[in-house]
């Protein structure tokens, strides 16, 4: 429920609404992010699968931690910033990029998530969701940095995690959630973690809302 929570305003340094990008600078940059998103997981052995969705891909594994799983997240996120050139993404993201370079992202219990949305005017029950504004709100109190916030064994966490034993969900200023991970109990199914390279190009151009799925208007 909204109970006049803050509004974040846009930095003048993102793209106005409408705006567009060069379809070449853009296929540029999707495939910087697609490229370096694999090679994250394969330099530690492991294989992103194809989602549901031309934009979403999976990792899986029977044998996935969740502090395994929040490292491996973040460390995908600071890769593929670095590895984007200052020339590509313009001078004006590179500093907005910098702190979510150099500075570790927060990583907080949902429950605690829920009170610090809360005291900023969002009543929202256990086991909701944050809503896209809401997520706003958290990253907005940290600092404007990718903000993980954890669903711990035998704690609370939201109704759509309800099959889950653990997990996150990553979420990123101005893009929302890049990353859900949900992770099993241990004598259960594999966890999987389900990443949105169209969000993670969203945060890096800082685009008013995700780009359309390569090969679409």
């Amino acid at each position: 429920m909204f109970l006049g929570a803050d509004s974040v305003p846009r930095s003048t340094k993102f793209r106005a609404p409408g705006t567009a990008l060069p379809t070449e600078r853009l296929d540029r940059v999707r495939r910087i992010v697609a490229a370096e998103m694999e090679a994250s997981a394969s330099d530690l052995g492991r294989r992103l699968e194809a989602g549901a969705d031309a934009e979403e891909v999976l990792l899986r594994g029977p044998d996935l931690s969740l502090a395994w799983v929040a490292d491996f997240a973040e460390a995908t996120v600071k890769r593929v910033i670095r590895r984007l050139p200052a020339d590509l993404i313009g001078g004006a993201a590179v500093t907005r990029l910098d702190r979510s370079l150099t500075h570790p992202h927060p990583r907080l219990p949902y429950r605690r998530a829920l009170r610090i949305v809360g005291a900023r005017g969002w009543r929202l029950p256990l086991g909701e969701d944050l809503p896209p504004a809401a997520q706003a709100s958290l990253v907005r109190f940290c600092g404007l940095l990718p903000v993980q916030v954890l669903f711990l064994p035998g704690q609370p966490h939201p109704a759509s995690a309800a099959s889950a034993h653990q997990g996150l969900s990553y979420v990123l200023p101005w893009a929302g959630e890049v990353a859900r991970c949900e992770l099993a109990a241990p004598d259960a199914a594999a966890g999987v973690c389900r990443l949105r390279r169209d969000r993670l190009v969203q945060f890096l151009l800082g685009l008013e809302r995700p780009p359309a799925a390569a090969g679409r208007s």
